[in-house]
């Protein structure tokens, strides 16, 4: 059977600066990581990820992409569309709960470019309940979705490569690694 790497990213970010990990996992273990540093409540997330992706020696190899979230270093949102578009890897946004959209838009009336954010928000499209999670999802199917979810998850309910990019970076920015994703 060939084996899937999955590709999760998460950031960490104090009043200094933010980065961004990913990471990449195979069967459970890791194969490999990526950096890149974005401004926090900026607009850079998107050709920041798309950039760490393409430069990456794992490209050709990524099943998909995880995030746990549309937005890094506040409101940085990533539009998952063009991520998809510019690499051709799917990319699924895994959530514990479902987000509270009211809220969210009314936080990003109060930054520049409110207008471009809410767009990139609402081109990621439908948000999806699995058994555990909600998802947003963009070039692969809802039940494709479920599949990579199924294996890129070792316990709990978020995939293994989001869970250690999110300990990566909160040791790089804290110099340990801190909470939950």
């Amino acid at each position: 059977m060939k084996k899937w790497r999955f590709l999760g990213i998460d950031d960490s970010f104090d009043e200094r600066k933010c980065c961004i990990v990913g990471c990449v996992t195979c069967d459970g273990y890791v194969e490999g990581f990526m950096y890149e540093e974005i401004e926090v409540d900026g607009l850079n997330a998107t050709e920041k990820v798309v950039k760490m992706v393409k430069k990456s020696k794992f490209r050709d190899q990524l099943r998909c992409i995880f995030l746990p979230g549309l937005t890094f270093g506040g409101f940085n949102v990533v539009d998952i569309q063009k991520v998809y578009d510019e690499t051709a890897i799917p990319v699924i946004v895994v959530m514990r709960r479902m987000p509270d959209m009211e809220e969210f838009m009314s936080a990003i009336e109060n930054l520049s470019d409110a207008d471009v954010r809410k767009s990139i928000v609402q081109r990621a499209g439908e948000i999806y309940r699995t058994k555990t999670l909600y998802i947003q999802i963009a070039g692969t199917s809802f039940e494709e979705a479920e599949n990579y979810l199924g294996a890129a998850t070792i316990k709990g309910n978020m995939p293994e490569a989001v869970r250690i990019a999110h300990l990566v970076a909160s040791a790089i920015i804290h110099g340990e690694s801190r909470g939950k994703v």
